[in-house]
């Protein structure tokens, strides 16, 4: 440098004759930048003004290409660093524009940077502005920036910086070495990266740093106290700020490596972590999270919901204490364990809930695990649970166990070879079940419905699940009112989603007619009642199609119906059906014979095609009497919307039939 102002102090003397002067060298270097292939230029009739032409300064790990330095030696001194484009991994940088100018009144000097910067992978392209009040001794002093900015079309960030170089040269303690002490701070901040899986709003906060440069790197260690704002980092979200961030690690390009983090939240408790983060993809290559004894439902909220949204378990109300850790490397988990002590668990739709539950999760990607829950009561909907314990084998992404025993009110359901996956997205699942006889008391009144007797019991020998969608193989039979119910050909697709759509049939058969007409207060019937139910098809739980017909079964039985079963059967009929009884004996009878009866529904949508035992002109005959005293009911309205049927059916269970007996 002295060489170079030596020469220019004498070839300006000696240039009278000269308007221009100029001055090449292979590199002028310091320890704060370096110039290659500098090329100066001093126009004499300007001799306050220098111009530098170089093939690259480097500034740190910043690179600037062909720059373009214009140095002003007047009273008012300045230096302007103009570029095409800089290089700063792992940011694109272009139009970098650097202006250090003397400030006389203020006696100090003032640095500025403004450029255009964006992501290496991001397509939208960003203003950064930088303001920096410079200290007497730049190596040693605080450096203070007040108005930083960065604008895009995503984000508004404004920020203040404090930088204190801590550089120290070679002496007896060590070799040199540099460091920096730095304090960032953002208010109100908003951003969101291009996929929209990073996003902050109105982020308040502040970052103190603290960074040496050592052989294996640069060694750090930091603390992040976020007061307020909103933050996602899918598919993680956080909120309400009052958290605190400890962490130390190394910085080695393009790797920043965590050794020790420490996370504070409110309404969880304390996590730990290690991992590395790949500046270059802006992902982590490895990731640990730990935390013992935090709020389960914190955990939950912050760490389990977010990872399976869409899942049975995505929307739960969570109480209790809970361990956790998680490993991954990539995107790819590694290790999860989760450890749940005396919990209570509820679906917030009220589908299934547990009390005082207990869990050992463990999971690893490469070795199989063994896991182990229970509680000691639940429900499922409004059918309570008994306690119950479970243990199963996690295999990667596999879960079998040989049997699981759940008791339901006097019964219960035993669940045999029990096997499950989680295959491209979606699970994937089947097991074999007995049903073990439950009597209809306790479950009508669980459910409350009427008061009904018998038991409920049957074997089901697969029930798969694949692609959203439950299929049972083979038939599943109730024993109720002395007879059965069968149920085959069941699916259900999406039985836990939005709108699920169930498919089935059902066969009726020997049902004993006085026991459900004493059930349901309808009068008195005598006899066997059998039918169908085909093609049943509900959606969201609601039929929406099937063909159903239901009649009195042949055979050497009493065949007697009540006045008042009469009433309620021309009740169910609606509008346009009639009870047409022998008058001569009415005073003297309650009860009449009868051939058959039947009632039978077409649903299409809302509409119910209606149909009896016989046809009759312009109707249909519901109940066909015989011998003396005998009744006949006949049908007289064909298509009737399946709100008014479960309408009248409601009427007449309340017992609030009002009917003309003609």
């Amino acid at each position: 440098m002295r060489t170079l102002a030596l020469m220019l102090w004498f070839l300006a003397s000696q240039a009278c004759a000269m308007t221009e002067i100029s001055l090449s060298a292979d590199q002028i270097a310091n320890d704060v930048f370096l110039l290659k292939k500098p090329h100066a230029v001093v126009n004499l009739h300007r001799k306050q003004q220098v111009q530098v032409y170089a093939e690259q300064l480097n500034l740190g790990d910043a690179r600037i290409d062909q720059p373009n330095i214009m140095l002003d030696i007047s009273a008012r001194p300045s230096l302007l660093i103009r570029s095409d484009r800089m290089q700063l991994p792992p940011y694109q940088v272009r139009h970098p524009k650097m202006m250090l100018r003397y400030q006389a009144q203020a006696q100090h000097a003032m640095l500025s940077f403004d450029a255009e910067v964006k992501a290496a992978q991001d397509e939208t392209w960003g203003t950064f502005h930088l303001n920096c009040q410079m200290p007497d001794q730049a190596m040693a002093q605080p450096w203070r920036c007040d108005d930083g900015l960065y604008h895009d079309l995503r984000s508004n960030i404004p920020f203040q910086l404090r930088l204190t170089p801590t550089w120290k040269d070679q002496d007896h303690s060590g070799p040199a070495g540099k460091g920096l002490d730095l304090v960032f701070a953002v208010q109100n901040a908003t951003f969101s990266d291009a996929s929209g899986l990073h996003a902050g709003d109105k982020l308040t906060g502040e970052v103190k740093l603290s960074a040496h440069q050592q052989a294996d790197g640069w060694h750090w260690q930091g603390v992040l106290e976020w007061q307020q704002g909103e933050l996602i980092w899918q598919p993680f979200y956080f909120a309400e700020g009052n958290k605190r961030f400890e962490v130390r690690g190394r910085y080695q390009p393009p790797y920043v490596d965590i050794d020790q983090a420490t996370l504070a939240l409110q309404g969880v408790g304390t996590l730990h972590s290690q991992g590395r983060l790949n500046l270059t993809t802006q992902a982590f290559d490895f990731l640990k999270v730990d935390a013992k004894d935090v709020n389960f439902n914190g955990v939950y909220q912050a760490f389990i919901q977010p990872l399976i949204p869409n899942s049975a378990f995505g929307h739960l109300n969570v109480s209790g204490s809970a361990d956790w850790s998680f490993e991954a490397k990539g995107l790819q988990p590694l290790k999860f364990h989760l450890t749940i002590a005396d919990a209570s668990v509820e679906d917030q739709s009220g589908k299934f809930g547990f009390q005082h539950f207990n869990a050992d999760i463990p999971w690893d990607y490469d070795h199989p695990k063994q896991i182990a829950m229970g509680y000691a009561s639940g429900h499922v909907l409004k059918i309570p649970l008994g306690e119950t314990r479970w243990q199963a084998e996690v295999n990667r992404f596999s879960i079998t166990a040989p049997r699981l025993q759940l008791p339901i009110l006097d019964g219960g359901l035993d669940f045999q070879d029990i096997s499950a996956a989680w295959i491209n997205q979606s699970m994937v699942w089947h097991v074999k079940m007995d049903l073990q006889p439950i009597s209809m008391s306790s479950f009508s009144q669980a459910l409350d419905w009427p008061l009904m007797r018998g038991q409920i019991s049957g074997t089901i020998p697969l029930v798969t699940y694949a692609n959203h969608s439950l299929n049972m193989l083979g038939e599943m039979q109730f024993k109720l009112f002395n007879g059965l119910v069968g149920m085959s050909d069941l699916t259900i697709d999406e039985p836990l989603g939005a709108v699920p759509r169930l498919h089935a049939n059902f066969s009726i058969r020997d049902i004993d007619l006085g026991e459900i007409t004493r059930t349901f207060n309808f009068g008195s019937i005598t006899g066997k009642l059998e039918g169908d139910i085909q093609h049943l098809r509900l959606q969201n739980w609601k039929p929406v199609s099937m063909n159903a017909f239901v009649r009195t079964a042949d055979g050497p039985f009493d065949k007697k119906i009540s006045q008042r079963a009469v009433e309620n059967i021309t009740a169910l009929g609606g509008e346009g059906t009639a009870a047409a009884l022998q008058r001569t004996f009415l005073r003297f009878f309650k009860a009449f014979g009868y051939e058959k009866i039947g009632l039978s529904c077409e649903l299409r949508g809302d509409v119910c095609k209606m149909g009896g035992v016989d046809t009759v002109p312009g109707g249909f005959v519901i109940v066909k009497g015989k011998g003396a005293p005998s009744v006949n009911v006949n049908g007289y309205t064909e298509y009737v919307s399946w709100k008014d049927v479960l309408g009248r059916m409601q009427r007449v269970t309340d017992s609030n039939s009002k009917i003309i007996i003609q």
